[in-house]
């Protein structure tokens, strides 16, 4: 016995020593990347084998009081909410009260019929097609400084929509309203709100005691976690008057996510069917395996499979990370929008991971050669918007460089069609042939997917901007746009934005590199009658008619 306790004295000296070289190294870590702990900050834990093994914050919750985070600090989860309403979805359908292959139509008749059924697992996976209504809103030039919205108007605002972006289960395009439409379904089919349901089915039983949708803007959130963004060099606090669930909404704690990755974590989970649910990987309409489950990322890292998803708003990040062969989350909030969350949490699970690191010889060994790359150089546009992809070769090296940044990426290859980021393993650039897919380049940001098309730009844009001039109305948006030649350039104009210049790419094709694009129509006798709007990959052909 003696013998035996003395072996177990060993062994638990052991495990507190490598816990306690881990936790530092953690501390270390976020102390190099956050030095100022006078700052919004961050708060960070870590649960192996069913236990918090590392909570530890940065920074303070609160500025106007110079509050740190502590142990139960209360924080927003953006759209990290997703799995949560999926997990709803999920229960009503364990209960025999619905099935993800229903037609929405079933529970939200105002939705419009547009060609095709669109079933409740296209919204789980982001293939309804339908657009995205913060997109909308934006187009509608909906003033977010005075106004805020609902989930009602976002529904409603969804109702007067006569156009998708693709086929049911034909692609996948991240939109926030197809958790909003799940919503409204939980709400349908539960008959009790959201809130209600998921305290009632998920959070009471997991024991998840300071976990919630929210339903009231002034509600009293004791030890609550404050956004801030910064402005110069001061940091100011975000307000939003909007309160909209089920794409987001929720707040929580690193002790209750804690809670929660057991259910993808713990195999003899009481609630395990969640993990085979949420993280269902369907298929698209061409046979192509998805990314994306129901409310989460499916993604491989250096070898393992991780379910992830990420969140942010103004004035926060949030991510939270499993690895099942692990046994392992990992959990960050960031109450400031310039602290990546994301890359903290990879830079804490790489302590449990490895991989060789690729010499530079290996990266280049099998190079296409300057002759096998030339196919693919060329310029590329984002399927629905204006932004736009140079891939060019400099110095033996494929590189990609945005319209939105300033310096060109390097791309190693995986294959003679699929690159990598040399800084980023984890996005990839696929190229295809039209007669492949609708489009030429695909990028794949961890399982969200961005369409490009090869475009030929005009060499000599149109000198007639008088033509492109007038008052367009859209109906779906119920708002007017005005275009005016002002010294010799294009200007738009709507409610909340002004002086917008726009500038010709391809023949008749406008944009302002804000990720929108405006393409004009002309009648037989070659005048300007209308233009369509698409905007940030998941918006297109909202029509605009010329009334004057």
């Amino acid at each position: 016995m003696k013998i035996s306790l003395f072996l177990i004295l060993i062994i638990t000296s052991i495990q507190l020593y490598g816990q306690n070289d881990l936790n530092k190294t953690i501390d270390s870590l976020l102390i190099s990347e956050f030095p100022n702990d006078s700052e919004p900050g961050l708060t960070v834990g870590v649960v192996k084998d069913g236990q918090i093994i590392y909570h530890n914050s940065r920074g303070c919750m609160n500025l106007e009081y110079k509050l740190p985070f502590n142990d139960t600090t209360v924080f927003g989860l953006a759209s990290v909410t997703k799995q949560f309403t999926a997990a709803c979805i999920g229960i009503l359908e364990k209960q025999g009260k619905l099935s993800v292959n229903d037609d929405i139509r079933k529970y939200i008749p105002e939705m419009a019929f547009y060609g095709d059924t669109i079933r409740i697992k296209h919204l789980l996976n982001h293939t309804s097609g339908i657009r995205n209504h913060n997109v909308l809103l934006d187009l509608k030039g909906f003033d977010y400084a005075h106004q805020g919205y609902t989930n009602k108007m976002i529904d409603e605002l969804m109702f007067r929509q006569e156009g998708v972006n693709n086929l049911p289960g034909e692609k996948m395009l991240y939109s926030n309203t197809n958790y909003v439409l799940l919503a409204l379904i939980v709400e349908r089919v539960s008959e009790v709100g959201i809130r209600e349901f998921a305290n009632r089915e998920l959070f009471v039983p997991l024991n998840m005691e300071h976990t919630f949708y929210r339903s009231d803007l002034e509600e009293i959130i004791e030890n609550r976690a404050f956004p801030y963004y910064k402005s110069g060099e001061k940091y100011k606090q975000p307000k939003t008057l909007t309160l909209c669930v089920g794409a987001g909404g929720m707040g929580s704690t690193i002790a209750d996510l804690a809670k929660w990755s057991q259910v993808f974590l713990n195999p003899a989970h009481k609630f395990s069917f969640l993990k085979e649910f949420i993280t269902q990987l369907d298929s698209l309409i061409n046979g192509e395996p998805m990314k994306h489950g129901r409310g989460m990322f499916v993604s491989p890292y250096k070898g393992y499979t991780t379910f992830n998803h990420s969140g942010r708003d103004l004035g926060m990040r949030s991510q939270f990370i499993c690895v099942p062969d692990l046994n392992l989350g990992i959990i960050v909030y960031s109450n400031s929008e310039h602290i990546n969350a994301v890359n903290v949490s990879y830079k804490i699970l790489d302590l449990f991971v490895s991989e060789p690191a690729k010499t530079d010889k290996e990266k280049t060994a099998h190079y296409p050669s300057a002759k096998q790359l030339n196919p693919i150089i060329g310029i590329y546009q984002e399927l629905n918007s204006d932004l736009r992809l140079t891939i060019f070769i400099e110095n033996d090296t494929l590189k990609a460089l945005s319209s939105f940044g300033r310096d060109a990426t390097p791309l190693i290859p995986e294959n003679r069609t699929v690159f990598s980021r040399i800084d980023n393993p984890s996005i990839t650039y696929s190229f295809t042939s039209m007669e492949e897919s609708e489009s030429n380049l695909q990028v794949d940001f961890g399982g969200a997917i961005f369409y490009f098309e090869r475009i030929q730009l005009e060499e000599n844009p149109n000198q007639h901007l008088d033509a492109y001039t007038g008052s367009y109305y859209s109906k779906e948006l119920d708002v007017t746009y005005s275009l005016n030649v002002v010294d010799n350039q294009l200007v738009l104009n709507y409610p909340n934005n002004n002086n917008i210049v726009l500038n010709e790419g391809a023949t008749d094709v406008f944009g302002a590199n804000r990720r929108t694009k405006y393409s004009f129509r002309r009648n037989n006798n070659r005048e300007i009658i209308s233009f369509e709007v698409a905007a940030e990959g998941t918006v297109k052909n909202i029509l605009f008619e010329k009334i004057n």
